[in-house]
């Protein structure tokens, strides 16, 4: 069905409900429609009032999902959503609202408040400022520290803090329950068949086996070495992970056209792809070798069975070739003019990230380059909250699923002095319209 009214005619709702509500509160205390510490908690409005909202709410949703399409609709709230479920059970948990200053303009620095909720700072910072891009806080000096503000605020109150826990205790083992439920008991109305109960029932074996409590044998095996079990599933996440890379902002022509190498004086004669997932920054048609024909020779290097069987396009025999390698194991014994390293290091944890860096330096020499294209995350940003909403939901994604993390400037830096005091940051350029940043590293040996 074709859409009844045009963008701009939604836009033009948007104004005019906007412009009544703004003069129906005219010298009330909720004038301002803020959400500043000490902003009304609630908007009471008339009921005509109260209609002109619902309109506005309405108009403003078919606008966004119209101007931003259906993948980027669905993308814009799939991806935060397990961001949500995990940045308000951390909120409950440990309880973070109630240790934050409940005063105007106080603030706690993220290395007191870690101390005072009990949990390592790096992971506070990311909980709360996943949390602000939601609205709930406001950083007083970014990256160093927080403070309330009117929506945060609120779960100091105790009986929002049961509404949270309600939701976050209660609703949310449920839900994931519901399918189990309604597969194992396809038309049931018993009480005893709900997936609560489901829930409630699994919590309670494990707690009674102690599973909960069993140490992690090998705690170095990753999410990838349990999907690896399971064929579906290894095939599900290759799908999906497929699809998200072909978006345009993943596009490697990004990478490859940042690189400074049409100047035949900055061009390496050799590069090497660490993780190169089947050479794709050095072989795709129009990058690397192809676009830069001085570099005379490019090396991917991966895992063996990554490597097993890929092809060397015939324009390309006498430039590239595949080699196994672990980075996590091995020391690079490739010397080359300069390193890639494309979506590898945002999977790794720093105690693992340096571990890939220092098995790099022994084959690197005093100039050598290392190219990272990653994200960098900026400070937060009034002014970008829904692209600072998905990269920290990215954040808290990466953080969950592999104990992985997206990283700011000033984390890469930490992250390279860890491994070797040698490395130093060039140059970072963000692409306009891209999703990584492109790190330019030199090692000073």
């Amino acid at each position: 069905m074709a859409p009844s009214r045009s963008v701009s005619e939604l836009a033009s709702i948007v104004e005019r409900n906007t412009r009544i509500l703004e003069d129906g509160v005219k010298g009330s205390p909720a004038a301002q429609f803020s959400v500043a510490f000490g902003a009304p908690p609630q908007i009471e409005l008339s009921p005509e009032l109260g209609e002109t909202r619902d309109e506005l709410l309405e108009t403003i949703e078919e606008l966004r999902v119209r101007i931003q399409g259906p993948m980027g609709y669905l993308m814009s709230f799939i991806l935060p959503t397990s961001a949500v479920v995990a940045v308000f059970k951390a909120l409950y948990t440990f309880d973070i609202a109630s240790h934050v200053p409940l005063a105007p303009n106080a603030e706690i620095s993220y290395a007191d408040l870690a101390k005072s909720c009990g949990i390592p700072e790096d992971d506070v910072r990311r909980i709360v400022q996943a949390a602000i891009t939601f609205h709930v806080f406001e950083e007083a000096t970014p990256d160093i520290s927080v403070r309330h503000n009117a929506m945060s605020s609120v779960f100091t109150v105790p009986e929002m803090k049961d509404i949270l826990g309600l939701f976050v205790e209660e609703q949310l083992s449920g839900v994931i329950k519901l399918v189990e439920s309604i597969q194992r008991f396809p038309g049931s109305g018993e009480p005893g068949h709900s997936a609560s109960v489901l829930a409630f029932r699994e919590e309670k074996a494990v707690k009674e086996l102690g599973i909960n409590r069993e140490e992690i044998a090998d705690p170095s095996k990753n999410f990838f070495n349990y999907i690896a079990e399971d064929e579906k599933r290894v095939a599900r996440f290759r799908s999906a992970m497929g699809v998200s890379t072909k978006a345009p902002a993943f596009t490697s022509a990004y990478f490859v056209n940042t690189l400074p190498w049409a100047n035949e004086d900055q061009c390496p004669e050799t590069v090497v792809d660490i993780g190169g997932a089947g050479g794709e920054v050095v072989q795709r048609s129009s990058l690397v070798l192809r676009a830069y024909p001085n570099v005379k020779k490019g090396v991917v290097l991966d895992l063996p069975e990554v490597v097993a069987d890929a092809q060397v396009p015939d324009d390309l025999s006498n430039r590239l070739e595949y080699k196994s390698y672990n980075f996590l194991t091995e020391k690079v014994t490739y010397r080359a003019d300069a390193y890639v390293f494309r979506h590898i290091f945002h999977d790794w944890s720093d105690q693992y990230a340096t571990k890939i860096l220092k098995n790099l330096v022994p084959a690197l020499k005093k100039g050598s380059k290392i190219w990272l294209a990653e994200v960098v995350l900026p400070n937060l940003s009034e002014k970008n909250r829904l692209k600072d909403r998905m990269q920290r939901s990215a954040d808290i994604f990466m953080k969950s699923g592999f104990n992985g993390k997206e990283r700011s400037k000033r984390n890469w830096e930490t992250l390279l002095a860890a491994s070797d005091e040698r490395f130093r940051i060039v140059n970072i350029t963000k692409p306009h319209g891209a999703h990584d940043s492109i790190i330019e590293i030199v090692f000073d040996a």
